[in-house]
């Protein structure tokens, strides 16, 4: 029988898996709609855009799968935690500038990206840095000095 934290970590990491198949989806269906998205935030060059919503919601899929599976998921925790930074940093930034915009987050022209969407989002970081530091190995020293 597995301890109840047990159970706990492993429906973090499922949920967390979850939220990224399921942000994925409208956006690799509509690539176009959502280098929109992103081209509204104002940070990225022009000609990083269209790359940029062609990679990432396969980024996310990829990651998202690797943790419903436990695979790779240390890797996937870890673009996860990158990701999930730099979606802040973004939101942060264009709220600060005052740009009315959507979040892009799960379907195009969506919900409107306010300081609810980056605390929500906040939370979703510190899951996915509680996942990266429960699929992070403990690495023991040696107590007896023999090395």
């Amino acid at each position: 029988m597995k301890r109840p934290s047990e159970v706990m970590f492993l429906l973090l990491r499922l949920a967390l898996g979850a939220i990224f198949v399921g942000a994925s989806v409208y956006k690799i269906a509509t690539p176009g709609a959502f280098a929109h998205e992103i081209h509204n935030y104002q940070i990225l060059p022009d000609w990083a855009v269209n790359p940029s919503a062609i990679v990432l919601p396969w980024l996310q899929l990829f990651c998202g799968l690797s943790l419903i599976f436990n695979r790779l998921s240390r890797g996937g925790s870890l673009i996860i935690v990158a990701m999930m930074a730099a979606f802040q940093f973004a939101v942060a930034s264009a709220l600060i500038r005052g740009l009315n915009i959507s979040c892009g987050c799960f379907h195009a022209g969506g919900a409107t990206a306010t300081w609810r969407t980056f605390a929500r989002d906040s939370l979703i970081l510190i899951a996915a840095l509680i996942q990266l530091a429960r699929s992070w190995p403990c690495q023991a020293k040696p107590v007896d000095g023999n090395h």
